[in-house]
């Protein structure tokens, strides 16, 4: 049974609720101008939020046409490399771009990430203001066969710096982390993704990529990615004319961007009424507890070492003190870097 529309007078009210009902999960939604549970007693143009935190939702599942290791709700160190390119880019992009400074990331529990943006600021924005916010921070889409962002100059002579910061994030992710988009997915070796990436190019840059694939067949994702990058050089000192002088400052670029850079549920940042699963709460399929991601440390955090709720029943049956358990360093954190 879902139950919405519920409110409480102060913590002591919820805490008793929830030992009185027990639920499997709690969704956080908007302040209202009214108490929920009062809502059908209200004029209906009268109930309306007023605020709400600005959130953003990353699931797995809208990498399965990228990721090569798993798919659907499996999750390995392999996939997560993308839920720490979102953590980093989403980071800079909130606190450099837009000013905000009280961000909150959450492991979803199971494959994905929240994002909570508790700014006052954040809070009031309008339903046409945070789809400004969630479209500004929408540069892929997803879809079988698409291996390049549309990036675009607009006739500037660079791209908008949040591009090129987002680059530069996601180029480490995709080339450099050994669990990252060439090394740990290979996806220039296993399905259509080279195919792709080539056919927008040049006849003379796709026979020279086939050759190399050809004459070195065991060669590895990184190492063709390094010949592309050679091509990427080339196009740069031998552009003349100024739609060339264009195409070579987003040749390759798009391509990392595409493969790594966050895929947004928008949907869930657009509407100050949406609901999200609260922090802390009990996955109700994988037992983990939905626990804060420390983005200074998001390199080091590991899914698949995240409490479950077994566990802590099992360490507080041990003797363990409530405040002691596993999930310590968590509430830690939460108390120590978010809620001062």
């Amino acid at each position: 049974i879902f139950c919405r529309y519920l409110c409480f007078r102060d913590a002591e009210e919820w805490k008793n609720q929830i030992r009185a009902r027990q639920p499997i999960r709690m969704e956080i939604g908007a302040v209202f101008s009214h108490p929920p549970k009062n809502h059908n007693t209200v004029i209906k143009e009268a109930y309306k939020p007023l605020e709400r935190e600005l959130v953003f939702d990353i699931d797995m599942d809208d990498y399965d046409e990228i990721r090569t290791c798993c798919t659907g709700a499996k999750l390995c160190e392999k996939c997560w490399t993308f839920m720490k390119a979102a953590v980093k880019t989403l980071r800079r992009a909130l606190t450099d771009d837009f000013g905000f400074k009280h961000l909150f990331f959450v492991y979803s529990g199971r494959r994905g990430m929240h994002c909570w943006v508790c700014d006052k600021a954040a809070r009031m924005l309008s339903n046409e203001h945070r789809s400004a916010v969630a479209d500004y921070l929408t540069l892929v889409a997803g879809g079988v066969n698409k291996s390049r962002a549309d990036l675009r100059l607009n006739g500037c002579d660079e791209l908008h710096p949040s591009i090129l910061h987002a680059h530069r994030i996601c180029e480490h992710y995709f080339r450099d982390d050994p669990n990252g988009v060439l090394q740990g997915q290979d996806i220039l070796k296993k399905g259509p993704h080279l195919a792709n990436i080539l056919d927008p190019m040049t006849g003379t840059e796709q026979e020279t990529i086939s050759k190399f694939v050809k004459d070195y067949p065991h060669a590895t994702s990184r190492e063709i990615w390094a010949q592309l990058e050679k091509l990427k050089d080339e196009r740069g000192r031998t552009a003349q004319t100024f739609k060339q002088k264009q195409d070579a400052k987003t040749f390759l670029k798009d391509v990392v961007i595409q493969f790594t850079y966050p895929r947004l549920d928008v949907n869930v940042s657009k509407q100050m009424n949406h609901l999200l699963k609260a922090p802390f709460v009990v996955h109700p399929k994988t037992g983990r507890v939905c626990v804060p991601i420390d983005p200074d440390k998001v390199d080091d955090f590991d899914p698949a070492k995240v409490p479950t709720i077994g566990r802590l029943v099992d360490e507080l049956n041990a003797g363990a003190d409530a405040r002691s358990t596993s999930l310590r360093a968590y509430t830690h954190f939460w108390e120590e870097a978010f809620l001062q």
